[in-house]
């Protein structure tokens, strides 16, 4: 099977039916996306994960070559991943009912949803590589980004459509069904903080990512795309100061400021005055609601005095149910933040945890706890607040470091790739995951499948870094025809 097939021997239906492929596993993703984290949308998932995956096997199986390829590597650290969940399953399982109720929940999921996550990257990785490609192509490809970009920044934009609405309703009186209000008190149709800080964060990186992008080589859309940027960063830092989420706050000042900085060095960026009045609105707006967040949450003023107090494990255990007797006093002479202090204190124990139990504990949700409940009876702890950490405690070390492999592999293999939305997108989306799984409590089902789900999907964008370094000048086809 000849990978790199000329356009002369694809004909226009065949280019046809690639295109419709492409457009399809685009908008299922999309909808996936936007859907995640919306309440009793399970069915609905395995709908768009079904036909996503069977076009997915679609896909894998004309590209058969590709996963023979070292390139694959990060689809096979995934699958040796699978295995080794398996025998901790049968080997090395603590509770093994709830241990068997995971397995046949979220890494069923995972594995449902692998065709799909690799079929999306392998199309997405064989773009047009023609010398001119014809207007047709270019819009094409311009659809698929702003179709990509409008799944990945739903989530924010359905937040911000139910405050308003909520706003409203409160105002007016209307009664409103709960499904279209934000609601304060936790009915079927509630949604945690930390799914929006998981499933908004990756737009405002998505949206950092190709701003410095557009930057090098701004085109006639330049301003548009860059005003469209702006918002979907603007909308972000408006969820999380709405949503009071310092680790959103936090993790999207880093992201925000580490896209001003890469701008601003970078000799290839084509700044002029109406670029830099862009950025300084940017600035100025997000400064602002910084300022506004920190007024509204002094335990930033505390943060290091009570990290240090988090450091008397033994002397204060306040922090092993939840200061239900008590918060002790930090050296500033007040009392510690609970966040502070509790954080602090969970991740020493954690990583206590994690070098008593190296092969993990078996869960991925409440390993923490349920270890803590063997050791203190009066525990009422679950989770350490740290994905990361939690991650590693359920699924052990090696678990947690193919994963990691898998992610830094499939993020080397798309630098060959050499598409700029796509790779930027890959990049920027995978490193927000994992700086908000750093301090965030989302290692439980949903949050776990859509990372290995994008894992994946880099791991199969990366597939096509070998191909593309060694194209001339023709274009490679999605299904090659000829052997």
């Amino acid at each position: 099977m000849n990978l790199l097939a000329s356009n002369i021997n694809t004909t226009p239906n065949q280019l046809r039916s690639t295109d419709a492929v492409k457009l399809a596993l685009v908008v299922l993703f999309a909808l996936l996306w936007a859907i995640w984290i919306q309440p009793h949308t399970i069915a609905l998932r395995h709908i768009l994960l079904t036909i996503g995956s069977l076009l997915g096997l679609y896909v894998m199986a004309k590209n058969k070559d590709l996963l023979m390829s070292k390139s694959a590597v990060p689809i096979y650290l995934i699958l040796a991943l699978f295995a080794w969940i398996t025998f901790h399953l049968f080997f090395l399982s603590t509770h093994y009912e709830l241990q068997l109720k995971e397995y046949q929940t979220i890494w069923k999921r995972i594995l449902w949803g692998l065709p799909f996550a690799v079929g999306l990257g392998i199309v997405l990785g064989q773009t047009y590589r023609k010398k001119e490609p014809s207007d047709k192509d270019l819009r094409f490809e311009k659809m698929l980004q702003w179709i990509f970009v409008t799944g990945i920044t739903a989530p924010t934009f359905i937040y911000l459509l139910k405050f308003g609405v909520t706003a409203l309703a409160v105002k007016l009186g209307w009664n409103l069904a709960d499904v279209a209000m934000i609601l304060l008190h936790p009915p079927p149709w509630i949604i945690p903080k930390m799914a929006y800080i998981y499933f908004c964060l990756p737009a405002l990186a998505l949206a950092c990512g190709q701003i410095i992008r557009i930057m090098k080589s701004p085109g006639q859309s330049f301003y548009l795309s860059t005003a469209i940027y702006s918002v979907i960063i603007a909308a972000v830092f408006i969820v999380f100061y709405l949503e009071n989420a310092k680790n959103g706050f936090a993790y999207a000042s880093a992201l925000f400021f580490a896209m001003l900085i890469r701008t601003g060095f970078d000799k290839r960026s084509q700044l002029n005055f109406r670029m830099c009045v862009v950025i300084a609105g940017a600035v100025l707006t997000v400064v602002f609601l910084l300022a506004q967040h920190v007024q509204k949450n002094d335990s930033w003023m505390t943060l290091f005095s009570d990290i240090k107090v988090a450091q008397r494990l033994d002397d204060i255990d306040a922090w092993k149910d939840y200061g239900a007797r008590g918060l002790p006093i930090n050296d500033m002479g007040k009392v510690v933040s609970g966040t502070n202090y509790m954080r602090a204190a969970w991740a020493q124990v954690a990583l206590e945890f994690i070098a008593e139990k190296p092969m993990g504990y078996g869960l991925i949700f409440k390993s923490f706890g349920a270890i803590a409940l063997e050791k203190w009876p009066e525990s009422t702890l679950d989770t350490s607040h740290s994905a990361w950490l939690d991650l590693t405690l359920g699924i052990g070390i090696p678990g947690v470091a193919l994963i990691l492999l898998s992610g830094l592999l499939a993020l080397i293999n798309t630098k060959g790739v050499g598409l700029d939305f796509w790779g930027a997108a890959v990049f920027w989306l995978l490193i927000s995951i994992a700086l908000l799984m750093i301090t965030t409590e989302v290692a439980r089902k949903g949050y776990i499948e859509a990372l290995l789900f994008l894992i994946l999907w880099a791991a199969g964008f990366g597939l096509n870094a070998k191909v593309n370094m060694k194209l001339g000048s023709p274009a490679e086809n999605l299904f090659p025809t000829s052997k």
